[in-house]
């Protein structure tokens, strides 16, 4: 199935404010309720330098299940105000860090269920804020900035 992201408005956006998710432990970015969604892309870029290296990943905290990484723990060294980070979509692949100027987006849309997705980095000082583009496969599914 190839996806056109803006089809016929079918792909909603959601952004999340800047905050420090620089927590060293998993932080909500953001909520599924209602039902299944698909995830296009998934970003996040960071909005203040980050004061050590660290790295960060990406899981689902589902209402029911087990938590999943939705890709590996990637490296990233003290980063810059503006870094992007992506991911591809494949789960065992690390998360990717980009430059200021751009960051590898998701080649492989991921369908996530009720819970939380959410992002995990070093314990520094810093702040990102994340986006998210995705669409409903369930009648009443929503995912907001949490």
């Amino acid at each position: 199935m190839k996806i056109t992201p803006l089809e016929s408005g079918q792909w909603q956006r959601v952004d999340r404010a800047t905050a420090d998710v620089f927590t060293g432990a998993a932080v909500n970015i953001f909520t599924i309720a209602g039902g299944r969604v698909l995830m296009l892309i998934l970003t996040g870029k960071v909005t203040t330098v980050l004061g050590g290296a660290s790295t960060g990943k990406f899981s689902v905290d589902p209402t029911t299940g087990t938590t999943m990484d939705i890709c590996a723990a990637g490296g990233s060294a003290t980063d810059e105000e503006g870094t992007l980070y992506g991911m591809t979509g494949l789960v065992a692949t690390a998360m990717i860090k980009g430059s200021s100027g751009g960051c590898a987006v998701m080649a492989n849309p991921i369908v996530v269920d009720i819970g939380n997705i959410t992002f995990t980095g070093g314990n520094v000082t810093g702040s990102a804020s994340f986006q998210c583009w995705w669409r409903p496969l369930d009648d009443g599914a929503t995912l907001v900035a949490a």
